[in-house]
């Protein structure tokens, strides 16, 4: 098990050097910025337009709050959260992810952040303390079941009574799948079970991915040229320039964002994997 724990570390310290690298690339070469992976792009836009909704139609918060990101990564929405006047806590289990978290809010966040490795499964951190514990794909990447239990446990702990714990996660009604190399599926009613356990209620959900399966299937291979070297759509077709496929970019996330943030909203979001689920703490 302690192998497994490490292995996982290591895996996000990976990802958070190639992440570094990867920026650093894009920052230099406006023309790969413009011309980036679109669904990847897209993907991200979304989860933050999702985020940010739902924090402002059902959870409000007042300038000055206290709020936490568990497995904060890089930064992205601890940022965000100390942009918008908040006082926030970001934790992760990878002490590369904090590094490079504090390289990019050192600058824009002073005095309003603060960082610290920190097992999700064992938040060593003061009770009833935070207004809001903001949790983004982090849940379903713990395979154990008693350190995914002691993980929703320990964020609503240390919430303020009723205060709000957003999670976003893959959290399907139905589960076809149980698990990947890297992900761990549990069901919609898994995570509503053990919050309510914990002290929270379900307050609202939405869904996230609609698109999915047509992304998937129709365009996996699409997506993939963006993110090569040489923009290629396959092998054998010219080179294509980045100001096209900019361009195509721009089209297709055009295209797709009146659909698919509409199905969403429909009760077809049954069907989908991914989920915001926020959760009322509803006792101390």
């Amino acid at each position: 098990m302690a192998i497994q724990k490490q292995e996982k570390i290591d895996y996000w310290d990976a990802a958070a050097i190639a992440a570094e690298k990867e920026e650093r690339v894009v920052r230099t070469d406006m023309w790969r910025k413009a011309a980036m992976n679109w669904l990847a792009y897209y993907t991200e836009r979304k989860a933050r337009d999702f985020v940010v909704q739902t924090i402002e139609n059902y959870v409000r918060l007042r300038r000055g709050a206290f709020v936490l990101d568990v497995g904060c990564g890089p930064g992205k929405w601890v940022s965000l959260f100390a942009e918008s006047g908040f006082v926030v806590t970001g934790v992760d289990a990878s002490p590369w992810m904090i590094r490079l978290a504090k390289k990019k809010t050192k600058e824009d966040a002073k005095g309003q952040v603060e960082f610290y490795v920190m097992n999700v499964a064992k938040l060593a951190l003061p009770t009833n303390n935070y207004d809001l514990v903001n949790c983004v794909t982090v849940l379903q990447h713990i395979f154990g079941d008693e350190d995914w239990r002691n993980a929703v446990h320990g964020m609503v702990n240390v919430t303020k009574p009723f205060g709000h714990i957003l999670i976003f996660e893959a959290a399907p009604s139905f589960i076809l799948k149980k698990r990947t190399r890297h992900l761990r599926f549990r069901s919609m009613k898994d995570y509503t079970d053990e919050f309510r356990k914990a002290g929270a209620e379900l307050a609202y959900w939405k869904a996230t991915d609609l698109s999915f399966p047509i992304t998937y299937l129709g365009l996996r291979r699409y997506a993939a040229s963006f993110s090569k070297k040489v923009y290629r759509i396959t092998d054998g077709f010219p080179a294509l320039s980045p100001g096209f496929l900019s361009l195509m970019s721009r089209i297709s996330m055009f295209l797709a964002k009146p659909i698919d943030y509409k199905l969403t909203l429909t009760p077809l979001g049954f069907l989908s994997i991914g989920k915001i689920l926020l959760f009322r703490k509803v006792k101390a």
